[in-house]
């Protein structure tokens, strides 16, 4: 996960370096705070928890979410992060595109097993350009001994970029091995849902974010 906000910082070449999430996470850890300016909005999955922000409110910032019974080193059912990052945004170029496809080929370089990809797809979320993507690492570390998968989106706004990931473990070696990306269709679109839920706010032309 960390290679993936690496991968994004140097691609937004963002002001602030984005903390390292630290070990073991009962409760919600960091900074807690309400965004300033442009924002986007997007619910985690049902059921889970707030378990890690960090970040300047008006600024560059990292929000993470786990199922609730999960602790971030040595979670399985799902992770979520959804971080902002400021970048100069221009009329028809999409710089979602090119960060989308910098994420998995960083990520596809560290995977030390078979790297599966899934096609990337660029579209408009709610009036926002959009470039999703993902992949499957069947060797990614001690972390995920059966292997990690992501799903990779990036959201362009008015003034800044955000980079949202939902990742998943299996729990066995066996576990949905039927699949190439380990996971259900199922369960992929829910999070894919989730995605196309997701809506920019605060920013001009905007509406004014739920506090």
């Amino acid at each position: 996960m960390k290679k993936i906000a690496a991968l994004l910082a140097c691609a937004l070449t963002l002001t602030a370096t984005l903390a390292a999430m630290p070990a073991a996470h009962a409760a919600q850890e960091g900074s807690l705070f309400q965004p300033n300016g442009e924002n986007l909005i997007i619910q985690p999955p049902s059921g889970w928890r707030l378990a890690y922000m960090n970040g300047d409110p008006n600024g560059d910032y990292v929000v993470e979410f786990l199922p609730q019974n999960e602790s971030h080193d040595s979670w399985r059912e799902g992770y979520m992060s959804v971080q902002r990052g400021a970048a100069s945004v221009s009329p028809g170029v999409h710089m979602s595109t090119q960060i989308v496809q910098r994420v998995l080929q960083g990520a596809q370089n560290g995977c030390s097993g078979h790297f599966t990809p899934m096609k990337q797809k660029d579209s408009m979320t709610n009036g926002a350009y959009t470039s999703i993507s993902g992949g499957f690492c069947d060797r990614y570390g001690p972390a995920a001994p059966f292997g990690e998968g992501s799903l990779v989106a990036v959201i362009e706004g008015t003034k800044n970029l955000f980079l949202v990931q939902f990742g998943w473990r299996p729990s066995t070696p066996n576990e949905l091995n039927g699949y190439p990306l380990r996971i259900t269709p199922q369960r992929l679109q829910v999070l894919l849902d989730q995605l196309n839920r997701a809506m920019l706010c605060g920013g001009a032309d905007q509406l004014t974010c739920p506090r």
